[in-house]
């Protein structure tokens, strides 16, 4: 194989993951707004009902969260995957701190996550099947 055709074979390559990411970025994104939409509409919901208990100013709090929800709904909709991207990039570029307290929160979340999933999975048994007895140096032995 020659070093264009090497070049070419890896070109390609990259063409293709991009594209690959771009729909999964796509297709993400638009169930994202479509749960961000219906969070909206409960939103709504919560609002009309503060509304008939006389609660009026909560109702403006949380008609205005459902209008900032629906926005993002509407942008998470229909932005495609390079669109999300570039805005980002702006944003970063923009406002760096922003972006750099977003990632802090995101990453505490996940760890948040992650750390009540895996007490779950302890919690339910599946750790248990370690340490419940067996051979050590040919000795039998029970915990």
């Amino acid at each position: 194989m020659q070093t264009s055709e090497v070049r070419d074979a890896a070109a390609q390559a990259v063409n293709q993951s991009k594209s690959f990411l771009s729909r999964q970025v796509d297709q993400r994104t638009t169930e994202l707004g479509d749960r961000a939409a219906t969070i909206a509409e409960e939103l709504r919901h919560v609002s009309g009902q503060l509304r008939q208990s006389g609660i009026a100013p909560g109702a403006d709090y949380t008609d205005r969260g459902a209008e900032a929800v629906e926005n993002v709904a509407r942008y998470l909709q229909g932005a495609d995957g390079e669109q999300l991207i570039e805005d980002l990039e702006s944003l970063a570029r923009r406002q760096p701190w922003m972006v750099a307290a977003g990632a802090l929160l995101a990453g505490f979340a996940a760890s948040r996550f992650l750390k009540t999933s895996s007490s779950r999975r302890f919690r339910s048994g599946s750790a248990g099947r370690y340490g419940t007895g067996g051979t050590a140096y040919g000795y039998d032995y029970e915990t």
